[in-house]
């Protein structure tokens, strides 16, 4: 985790009753689940992608907190 502390926009949790779960691991069922869910379209996680050239400057972006969930480098 880059940073452990975040802001959520709590409309859903109080408006639609939804409940927010956090883990410190998973196991081999629980990740296949969650790769079930990101392909099907369920859920789909906070991703901004970069090329081989973006990685620098998208390893300082890390740094200050300025990406929007996980940064993937597309090869």
């Amino acid at each position: 985790m880059g940073r452990l502390e975040a802001t959520i926009d709590t409309y859903a949790l109080i408006v639609k009753g939804v409940t927010l779960i956090g883990v410190a691991g998973a196991g081999k069922e629980s990740m296949e689940a969650i790769l079930d869910w990101m392909s099907s379209g369920d859920i789909r996680p906070a991703m901004e992608e970069t090329d081989f050239a973006g990685i620098p400057s998208g390893i300082e972006r890390l740094k200050n907190g300025r990406v929007n969930g996980r940064l993937v480098a597309i090869y």
